[in-house]
């Protein structure tokens, strides 16, 4: 294990190494599939304390797996955790964070814009089942947060940046108040991923990705991942899990661990083209405002430089036209396709608010004509002249 924790010291030989005991399957580079359902024991008094023993002996599919294991010990090292949990789907690992940390009754302080699903779950299944209490927080000033987390919060949940608005919270800050009420934190990182933001070592109590995203990379994968610090949350998260049996399955964490393997190579690669385009978007005479933390003219862009070491692909911009515009501006789209999710290697677009009343649009800070466009890897030049014709299209 001496060169397990001499991995450790860089993101660079996580990704690639970590976490691999290549003697342990023949000394394959790439480790296999374990699609066991169950493993075997030689005694029956092994069989019932094999949850007591070395954490690498397996029982049942649905708390462990061998290659889950070793997604997880990998994100887990990237994250700064000390222990990740690999989900089904997001929305999986996200659900069981707010069941792990609330109750029946417990307050909830919420970013306006976080994930659209998960704001259903909270405002519909737990107010109606759980009567719990939601209080939604633009959540661009400390001064927000001061106000709405109390001493009957349990959650604070974040998502930093955004993925319509790009918009970011004081992570550090955010947590220094929560701290004070004794409640917990949980952030959204799949915008960022481990290669630019560690929210664990700034204060945050729980970690969320969404496997679709750039850990996957490839657009072949649904899943999630939930990463914490803290002895007490990591024992129940790994309880919730088991109980929910939303754990994910072995060929999605092998095709998670290929994601891994180039994550750092590909996130850089989508910034340096996002980067292009937004520069490009900014200038255009036909857009009205470009959201996207990378921009020195974004509004946050000093918050972004100090808790953030970059951004991925995704941003949203306001074209200087009707709804109705914005639709054939998407659909003269040629290499961008229509599509709702980002982070893999294609490059995409939608209209989030397209359908959304005028008073929804203006609460999440959006117009109806917003178009969110994802930067894939098919290369800055390309994606230009693409928009370009559009453009012209209009």
């Amino acid at each position: 294990m001496a060169d397990q924790k001499e991995y450790l010291k860089d993101p660079k030989l996580i990704e690639t190494h970590y976490g691999e005991e290549y003697e342990h399957y023949y000394n394959a580079i790439v480790p296999p599939v374990f699609l066991n359902s169950l493993n075997v024991f030689p005694t029956i008094d092994d069989y019932y304390d094999s949850d007591k023993t070395d954490r690498n002996v397996y029982c049942y599919g649905r708390v462990q797996n061998p290659t889950v294991r070793i997604l997880e010990d990998k994100i887990a090292a990237l994250e700064h955790g000390e222990r990740a949990f690999v989900f089904s789907s997001g929305m999986a690992a996200a659900t069981t964070a707010v069941m792990s940390v609330c109750r029946t009754g417990s307050h909830i302080v919420c970013v306006r814009n976080v994930y659209g699903p998960l704001k259903t779950f909270l405002t519909q299944y737990c107010t109606e089942h759980f009567q719990m209490r939601i209080t939604f927080v633009k959540g661009d000033t400390l001064e927000e947060f001061e106000e709405a987390v109390t001493d009957d919060t349990d959650l604070v949940v974040l998502e930093s940046p955004s993925s319509i608005m790009m918009t970011l919270q004081d992570i550090r800050g955010v947590s220094a108040i929560a701290g004070t009420h004794q409640a917990r934190v949980y952030i959204d990182n799949s915008y960022c991923t481990p290669v630019f933001q560690n929210p664990l070592d700034l204060g945050v109590d729980l970690v969320m990705h969404t496997m679709s995203k750039y850990i996957g990379g490839h657009s072949d994968i649904i899943g999630g991942v939930l990463v914490a610090k803290d002895k007490e949350l990591i024992e129940k998260l790994s309880l919730m899990r088991e109980l929910y049996g939303g754990i994910l399955g072995p060929m999605e964490a092998w095709l998670g661990i290929r994601g891994i393997r180039t994550l750092e190579v590909r996130l850089r690669q989508h910034e340096k083209t996002a980067m292009a385009v937004a520069a490009y978007l900014e200038k255009h005479p036909q857009v009205k405002r470009v959201h996207y933390p990378g921009l020195s003219s974004f509004p946050q862009h000093d918050l972004m430089q100090k808790q953030q070491r970059g951004n991925c692909g995704l941003m949203s911009f306001e074209p200087d036209c009707s709804v109705e515009q914005a639709k054939r501006f998407c659909q003269s789209l040629s290499v961008f396709k229509i599509g709702v999710s980002w982070g893999g290697f294609e490059s995409l677009v939608t209209m989030p608010f397209a359908r959304a009343s005028e008073e929804e649009t203006a609460w999440l800070g959006g117009a109806q004509n917003l178009i969110r466009i994802h930067c894939g890897l098919e290369g800055e030049e390309n994606l230009i002249a693409d928009l370009e014709q559009a453009f012209a299209a209009l």
